[in-house]
């Protein structure tokens, strides 16, 4: 129980913190990590507050959303992986 409440915090602290980056800096890019938070601390929430509930039968739902945040995490790091690309390709192009 402790640890999913040390979780629950750690998501919301790193939710906020993209909300608010986000927010600054106007950048889409930003919403996958968002989404990904909120889904994490849904699944945490749900863990405490809801966990008897299912979705689509017998699916808790806490692992549920801990599914959809694993596939938004995917969206994020590949979005990550392909700007660090992009930002190494105009460093090469200004240097030459």
């Amino acid at each position: 129980m402790s640890l999913t409440i040390s979780l629950l915090l750690l998501f919301l602290v790193h939710l906020a913190a993209f909300v608010v980056l986000g927010l600054r800096r106007r950048q889409l890019y930003y919403l996958s990590l968002v989404l990904t938070f909120s889904l994490l601390s849904g699944a945490m929430a749900a863990r405490l507050f809801l966990p008897g509930w299912t979705l689509a039968g017998d699916v808790e739902l806490a692992h549920g959303l801990r599914m959809a945040a694993w596939a938004a995490a995917l969206v994020s790091i590949a979005w990550t992986l392909l700007r660090i690309r992009a930002r190494r390709l105009r460093r090469r192009r200004m240097q030459a």
